[in-house]
């Protein structure tokens, strides 16, 4: 009987773990969501293309973002790309756990 509880309380405290560890998007998981957001001109129109105009990906814990702006948990991806009127250098920042666009400064972006 022991021995079932104990098996039961170690299966329920690695799932709580393994759920709280998936809650937060892999770098290359948030690459990818970044990847769908900035497809198109003038980041790239294959992925490949956005995907080397990506410089930099860091995970910005409750920490000044440069893409919002003021303290955020983001992931954060510096982009650099050819623009028609010159280059295009800023940050997009996507939440962690949803992929989803939180804020940018960078220019075409809905």
């Amino acid at each position: 009987m022991k021995t079932t509880f104990v098996a039961a309380l170690l299966v329920a405290a690695f799932a709580c773990g393994a759920a709280h560890a998936a809650g937060i998007l892999s770098e290359q998981a948030a690459r990818a969501k970044a990847i769908a957001i900035l497809k198109g001109d003038p980041y790239g129109r294959t992925e490949g293309a956005v995907a080397r105009n990506i410089k930099q990906a860091q995970l910005v814990q409750n920490a000044d973002s440069r893409a919002c702006g003021a303290k955020a948990t983001v992931w954060e991806f510096h982009v650099v790309a050819a623009g028609d009127n010159g280059p295009i250098d800023g940050y997009l920042a996507i939440n962690p756990r949803t992929g989803k666009m939180v804020c940018a400064n960078l220019p075409f972006l809905d």
